[in-house]
């Protein structure tokens, strides 16, 4: 993986490189991890390996074209010998391309699946122009 690639991997439905430019790696510090699916042609789903969170304590939102996903612990304070399950607080951004839309979140055995489509209007499509 190139040092560029590390910052094109949080950003979904774009199609330039150059476009794909991450503005939020301070904010994702590798907690949690996460794939990013392309299922057919416009379809997406961001997997996030979530381990311990309840619903109650994951946030989802899309504002201006960025995907953040929030997770709070709310769990006391345990008196582990070990403890290498991570759970804490953190904060997740993905940058979307233009007409791309969060269609609906899951947590399911450790992972929240939220699945995104690229609904791009036919007048912003390239067209092929006829030369005669």
């Amino acid at each position: 993986m190139t040092n560029l690639s590390t910052f094109l991997n949080t950003a979904i439905g774009f199609d330039d490189m150059f476009d794909r430019f991450n503005l939020f790696s301070s904010v994702n510090s590798g907690f949690p991890h996460y794939n990013i699916k392309k299922q057919d042609d416009g379809n997406y789903t961001i997997e996030l390996a979530l381990a311990g969170y309840k619903k109650d304590e994951v946030t989802v939102e899309v504002n201006d074209n960025i995907l953040s996903i929030e997770g709070s612990s709310k769990d006391k304070e345990e008196d582990y010998v070990h403890q290498g399950i991570a759970k804490r607080s953190f904060k997740r951004m993905f940058q979307l391309a233009d007409y791309v839309e969060c269609e609906g979140g899951k947590l399911e055995d450790g992972m929240l699946k939220i699945k995104l489509k690229h609904n791009q209007p036919e007048s912003k499509k390239p067209k092929t122009i006829t030369i005669v």
